[in-house]
């Protein structure tokens, strides 16, 4: 029987090593924030769901944890990034052409 919080993970080469689940609590979580070509503001944050820690080590000593998270993202749409979106909805509707 294994303790509350302990798992079995396959590891890619096959082998099967044991696994704690860890308990976490966000310390900072902050948003990526990128400039793309058109102008727009791209923003991400990576958010951590849960943590595992591995009863195995990297080739360096270290412990190895995996982890499951999603990412967040979010856009701040550039006036030129709006417009053309703007043109190409008209184009297809078959309405006035925005120049």
């Amino acid at each position: 029987m294994s303790e509350e919080g302990e798992l079995k993970i396959r590891m890619p080469d096959g082998r099967i090593v044991s696994a704690k689940k860890m308990n976490f609590k966000p310390v900072r979580e902050e948003w990526n924030e990128y400039e793309l070509e058109d102008g727009s503001k791209l923003y991400v944050k990576l958010v951590l769901v849960d943590v595992v820690r591995l009863d195995d080590f990297s080739p360096i000593g270290e412990p190895i944890y995996q982890i499951v998270s999603q990412n967040l993202v979010k856009v701040k749409a550039s006036k030129e990034a709006l417009e053309d979106v703007l043109r190409r909805t008209e184009s297809r509707r078959g309405g006035p052409e925005v120049r």
